[in-house]
């Protein structure tokens, strides 16, 4: 693997017009409204020089950029954080080449059939309580006898993101007490959900310190550091 020089934007073969770039502004605009100015102007130059790059593909390249979406996302997501990191210096590209050497690796063991794996997997899985990682957590009911909430109104704040609600068992979810202040949703909670879809990753994301914002995400909402977190959670999770 090797680092080549980019070519310059002259030598690119492609522009981004400015009635484009309104354009794209908008629609993101509409449909993030919690998205700082900062942050949409950002999006919008990401998503129009993707946009003017595929373009200039072959349609048999678009086609396969289409059925590999979900390497797509994680390599688009790497390069937008690699180039976020850099102080002043030089973008640089990967190119692949061949290897120096060629290896098949050495195999794979014995097969196991279904019921052998499920038995390793059993014992090499520990159960662990929700509460032992999320913190107290409670149901509707007793938000409801605790804060006064009705479960109609916590069910619209889960729906919009505002709050966390964790799945127990097939169908039933409780909400970690933590992301309360007296008795309403933390904000700038739905801005952090709508970056980090997973519910279980975006709590275990809030909880745990983080020293480029001096402490838990959750914790610093509270303080009303909003735009800190919001910034952390794109840098994590793009």
């Amino acid at each position: 693997m090797a680092l080549t020089a980019p070519k310059s934007d002259s030598d690119s073969g492609f522009a981004l017009k400015p009635a484009a770039m309104h354009d794209i502004l908008e629609v993101l605009a509409r449909h993030n409204p919690g998205l700082s100015k900062t942050a949409l102007k950002a999006t919008g130059k990401v998503v129009a020089a993707i946009s003017a790059a595929t373009a200039q593909l072959t349609t048999e390249q678009q086609r396969k950029i289409v059925s590999h979406e979900d390497k797509l996302a994680e390599a688009l997501g790497a390069v937008v954080a690699d180039i976020a990191s850099r102080d002043g210096r030089p973008l640089t590209l990967l190119k692949v080449e061949q290897p120096v050497e060629v290896s098949n690796g050495a195999g794979l063991n014995n097969l196991l059939d279904m019921d052998e794996g499920r038995r390793r997997l059993t014992a090499y899985g520990t159960p662990v309580r929700i509460e032992d990682w999320a913190g107290p957590v409670a149901g509707p009911a007793e938000i409801e006898k605790t804060f006064g909430t009705k479960r109609s109104t916590l069910h619209d704040w889960q729906t919009r993101g505002a709050v966390i609600g964790l799945l127990k068992g097939e169908r039933k979810h409780v909400f970690p007490l933590a992301q309360f202040v007296d008795g309403r949703p933390v904000k700038g909670m739905s801005d952090v959900t709508r970056i980090i879809r997973n519910p279980r990753a975006a709590w275990q994301w809030l909880i745990q310190p983080k020293s480029s914002i001096g402490g838990a995400p959750l914790d610093q909402l509270k303080a009303g550091n909003v735009d800190e977190v919001i910034a952390a959670a794109y840098r994590d999770f793009g």
